[in-house]
């Protein structure tokens, strides 16, 4: 895992034009590092193109339009169902730092580097 997680410090940086030693496996690429959606497709690219596989949050979006739930209520706020739903199939980010109700514009705020390692460790054993 610590060689992968180097691999994914080097794919953010460069993504992000920043420094190696910027990240942190607990930085949030969009709170912290300053990502957007396009440097989040970008990553993906990148993970696809070095390792041949593409992290899950490349489908995350389909995966809720083709369950048919709805992630966020109409005040903003994640829904239960969409909760579970992420979890179930991103279970990288299920360790309680969004609830039920809580208000975020889009999955990819509560991203961290170490999710990106944990998501690509499982594409890499899903594909073995």
């Amino acid at each position: 895992m610590e060689e992968l997680s180097g691999k994914v410090h080097d794919i953010v940086a460069d993504s992000l034009d920043i420094e190696q030693d910027e990240v942190s496996d607990d930085a949030l690429l969009i709170d912290d590092l300053d990502a957007d959606s396009l440097d989040i497709l970008d990553i993906n690219y990148r993970v696809r193109k070095e390792f041949g596989v593409e992290l899950a949050l490349a489908n995350v979006q389909r995966h809720f339009e083709e369950s048919g739930i709805r992630w966020l209520d109409e005040d903003g706020g994640v829904t239960a169902e969409g909760l579970a739903c992420l979890n179930d199939f991103m279970p990288e980010v299920d360790d309680g730092r969004i609830a039920a109700g809580d208000r975020v514009e889009n999955v990819f705020v509560m991203l961290k580097v170490v999710d990106l390692t944990g998501m690509l460790q499982r594409a890499l054993a899903e594909n073995a």
